[in-house]
């Protein structure tokens, strides 16, 4: 009862702008997802920076309620539409990670940032922002302020991204296939509802495209981790960080994905399935907006953030380059 009355003011906040999203939808042609994140952004900013009573609730939309958005997602994926992820892509994909991680750290030494906080931006970038962030600090010897300025500032590319990144597809490379524009959206975003939100915003088969991409490189986390425990700087492992299971959401997707296409699931039963998932996206968009602030971008130097923009930008352009000439 303690965790249902914890939760409650929060999820409820999120369902009312969710709602509300899908109502100004009919009028405001950005669509849904995005409504629901600006609303949320700005009631944050506004009315709710230092209201604890709602944050709970909040928390459990933007993370409980979207992995379970993507675990139903699977529902309206076909293992036939994926015949596009060949092995040379899933290289590229692996590829795009580690130039991220390498241009964050190239980038951060040249202009004198500790090679640390380097490495978790470039982490952050690459592969799935805070969670990639928080696992590599437990391998590498971070400090909580490195950690801190790292999750913030890859969260605030990841929010600038959800509106930058599909403009840019829709005006300038409008040419691009869904899948095209899929593969851009979930190979250099960082979060999953980040990447959610950015692909949605364009269609619904850019936002199914993007998530199976992202999907590839939040498995990738583990290897990452395991592998950094060759740097020279790593810290001394316990067996609590010799081993990283991948995320139940990642295990849901792709088990109701290939329940799916085996035709195990009724297509009424599947219809009903990917409109929950669908609402649900919308409820976890909102709590994403009501944990943005602006004010967040303050107190932080410019130099972690000119390294994540810049390597993040470097992910844009190869990604760009990579889907005109092998897609």
């Amino acid at each position: 009862m303690t965790i249902i009355k914890n939760t409650a003011p929060g999820l409820l906040l999120t369902f009312l702008i969710a709602l509300s999203s899908i109502y100004f939808s009919s009028f405001i042609l950005i669509g849904s997802v995005a409504i629901a994140i600006l609303i949320g952004l700005l009631v944050n900013n506004i009315f709710l920076n230092k209201i604890e009573v709602f944050k709970s609730g909040i928390s459990f939309s933007e993370k409980q309620l979207l992995s379970y958005a993507i675990i139903l997602l699977g529902a309206s994926l076909d293992f036939n539409s994926m015949s596009f992820l060949t092995i040379d892509k899933i290289l590229i994909i692996l590829v795009m990670i580690f130039i991220s991680i390498f241009f964050c750290y190239l980038i951060g030494k040249l202009i004198g940032l500790p090679k640390n906080l380097s490495l978790l931006l470039g982490m952050g970038n690459g592969v799935c922002g805070s969670s990639a962030i928080a696992g590599a600090s437990k391998v590498i010897d971070t400090d909580e302020n490195e950690v801190g300025i790292s999750i913030t500032i890859v969260n605030i590319l990841g929010a600038l991204s959800i509106f930058v990144l599909p403009y840019i597809l829709n005006n300038f490379f409008s040419y691009l296939t869904d899948q095209q524009s899929g593969f851009i959206i979930g190979s250099t975003v960082q979060a999953v509802g980040q990447v959610t939100a950015a692909g949605f915003i364009i269609n619904y088969n850019v936002g199914e495209y993007a998530i199976l991409i992202k999907m590839i490189r939040i498995i990738m986390l583990g290897p990452l981790l395991l592998l950094l425990n060759f740097l020279p700087f790593k810290k001394s492992l316990n067996k609590t960080n010799q081993f990283f299971s991948i995320p139940f959401f990642v295990i849901g997707f792709l088990i109701m994905a290939m329940l799916a296409s085996f035709n195990l699931i009724p297509d009424n039963i599947l219809l009903l399935l990917t409109k929950i998932s669908k609402f649900l996206f919308i409820v976890a968009m909102a709590g994403i907006g009501l944990k943005i602030s602006f004010k967040s971008i303050l107190g932080f130097g410019l130099k972690p953030f000119i390294v994540a923009l810049a390597s993040f930008t470097i992910q844009i352009i190869f990604a760009l380059i990579i889907v005109n000439l092998f897609f």
